[in-house]
């Protein structure tokens, strides 16, 4: 019997852990898709064209406001998990947090649908 519920639960577990990763992956699939078919809205583009500068101004506002956003999340929180760790081979240095920093906002699908959404 508890060789079962061992099972029970170690199965469980792979599988929730599946579920999440194949649910994000969709997630961020339908993500870039309406990133995608918004780029290929035509009145966004005669909305630019019409106010180039007002759209240039707009757009390094938003990427301004995620980059300390990010920065602003990342390295407190660095700075307190170095503050805990008592080993200096687990602590996080500076290149370390730079990376982190600089990879979020890369990978942020998130901002860029939030960043569309601002400029709605």
């Amino acid at each position: 019997m508890q060789l079962i519920l061992i099972l029970i639960i170690l199965f469980s577990r792979v599988t929730t852990k599946h579920v999440f990763a194949t649910l994000s992956f969709i997630v961020e699939i339908f993500i870039f898709l309406y990133v995608g078919m918004d780029a290929l809205d035509i009145e966004k583009w005669r909305f630019i064209s019409q106010s180039p500068g007002k759209s240039v101004g707009i757009s390094s506002v938003l990427l301004g406001l995620i980059l300390f956003g990010r920065a602003a999340f990342v390295f407190p929180l660095s700075f307190l998990s170095n503050l805990l760790q008592k080993s200096p081979h687990v602590k996080i240095d500076m290149k370390q947090q730079v990376t982190i920093w600089w990879s979020g906002l890369m990978r942020g699908a998130v901002s860029i649908v939030l960043a569309y959404n601002q400029m709605k």
